[in-house]
């Protein structure tokens, strides 16, 4: 029987795990450093990965928000989802751009790409403004993780 992770070379599993949400290229990196990708391979396909989906999260994304909030099994998780990142746009906002970039470069759980859209989408930024602060912010995020997995692994 054919192993599918097997079948799959490294660089494609950093790419595709770079663009599943909350993971990104906060578990992509270290997972390519595992593979045994060169540092700065692991980061770029991380970061390429996590920036793939923004342009089409940009147009789905609201829609798919109000679709989920009339599901009985996922409105609870939603609406919360949504409500945080409501609160985090009224703080971004304050600071414009710069502040998305800062928001996108924390590399903890729901500080990503993929909430960052959301929060671009709130505040009416453009489709290249939100492509730039996420991969500006996605970017140094990604540098950060790999410095600390490179010292993780010695």
């Amino acid at each position: 029987m054919l192993d599918f992770a097997k079948a799959l070379p490294p660089e494609l599993h950093v790419l595709i795990v770079a663009a599943i949400p909350v993971i990104e290229l906060r578990g992509a990196i270290p997972l390519g450093l595992h593979l045994g990708l060169p540092p700065l391979e692991a980061l770029g396909l991380a970061w390429a990965g996590t920036l793939a989906p923004i342009p089409l999260l940009y147009h789905l994304l609201l829609p798919g928000v109000a679709l989920l909030k009339r599901t009985r099994l996922l409105r609870r998780v939603t609406v919360a989802y949504v409500t945080r990142s409501e609160r985090q746009s009224l703080r971004i906002k304050r600071y414009g751009l710069p502040g998305l970039i800062l928001f996108v470069s924390i590399p903890f759980p729901v500080t990503g790409a993929w909430t960052g859209c959301l929060i671009a989408l709130l505040l009416g930024y453009s489709l290249r403004k939100t492509m730039f602060a996420i991969g500006v912010g996605s970017l140094v995020a990604g540098v950060i993780v790999t410095g600390l997995a490179r010292l993780a692994v010695g």
